[in-house]
């Protein structure tokens, strides 16, 4: 079932491939629709939904569609057809790539920036020590989730197309970032270089990032919710209010998190230090997800996919809580 809690790769590459067919269905839509207009080759268009449809994209294929569409309402042809452009120069990502965020040609630095934060210039590109100490940390949490967690590693690799590594402030008083995923962006999620200091915290991190590429193709074709965008509550990872879109989906990543850091304590693959810092982690999981889920019951419209999709995290964690 899809809206299980437990992670498979069977789950992320059906998402993936649902993912893909839509836009591909899109582009076909689009080209009938507007490709006169914009001067786009029906030969050109069946090329690009075949490359859909056969294999994983980058997330900027994703981007940039949507930004065509907005350029489109906008009435910016010129705009419309350098972004067909870059669509059709997009090529398949068949593995998982982790790149810092300047390794990409300029306009996808420039959207990637643009769509993960509200705040562009936090996104710096990480000098070569903070790249390979970041890299080796993403490096040995997907070893550490290949012992202890295979099914959650499998699905991340599932779902993630692409790792951007970037470099918050170096200040602890500055507005900085964890990590970011953003629905335009498919299969993407943004790292801070400095966000996490320990091969847990980052397992921890792919985890939870990760959880939100799962529930962005798990509402392709509805919404968690029926709350309107502008009604705002309180969130148990963020200090400002946020949508309850935002709320439900903190709580299942922390669910998420937490069931990660359960499994690696139970198949004993964790150090000392390692089993300490779990154990301190899932007790602030358990609180956060109380208030989250608070929240949720007391002000939520869920709709039939947001009761499914939260029913297997609540469920996970009152077993959890319980054991």
């Amino acid at each position: 079932m899809l809206t299980s809690f437990e992670p498979s790769s069977a789950r992320g590459e059906a998402l993936d491939r649902g993912m893909r067919n839509r836009l591909a269905d899109s582009v076909d839509y689009l080209g009938t629709s507007v490709g006169e207009a914009i001067g786009i080759d029906p030969a050109d268009v069946a090329r690009l939904t075949a490359s859909l449809r056969a294999a994983r994209q980058s997330p900027h294929a994703f981007g940039a569609y949507y930004e065509l569409v907005l350029a489109l309402e906008q009435d910016d042809l010129d705009e419309a057809r350098r972004l067909f452009d870059e669509l059709l120069s997009q090529a398949p990502f068949p593995r998982l790539r982790i790149a810092s965020i300047e390794n990409r040609p300029q306009p996808e630095v420039e959207r990637y920036r643009r769509m993960f934060l509200d705040a562009p210039e936090l996104a710096a590109e990480p000098g070569p020590a903070l790249l390979k100490d970041c890299r080796d940390r993403i490096a040995a949490a997907f070893a550490l989730l290949d012992a202890g967690f295979p099914q959650m590693a499998e699905e991340i690799r599932a779902l993630l197309v692409e790792i951007i590594i970037a470099a918050g402030p170096d200040d602890p008083k500055a507005l900085t970032f964890d990590g970011a995923s953003h629905y335009m962006l498919w299969g993407a999620t943004l790292l801070n270089a400095r966000g996490q200091a320990t091969v847990l915290d980052t397992a921890q991190a792919l985890a939870h990032e990760s959880g939100h590429n799962l529930l962005f193709g798990h509402c392709a074709s509805g919404s968690l919710a029926d709350n309107a965008d502008d009604e705002l509550f309180a969130s148990p990872l963020r200090a400002d209010p946020r949508p309850m879109d935002g709320i439900i989906h903190a709580a299942y990543v922390i669910a998420r998190m937490h069931q990660t850091l359960n499994r690696l304590l139970a198949a004993g693959v964790l150090d000392a230090e390692q089993t300490a810092a779990a154990r301190a982690d899932l007790a602030a999981h358990e609180r956060n997800f109380r208030a989250g889920d608070g929240v949720i019951r007391g002000g939520a419209r869920l709709t039939e996919l947001g009761d499914g999709v939260l029913a297997g995290a609540r469920d996970y964690m009152a077993a959890a809580v319980a054991a």
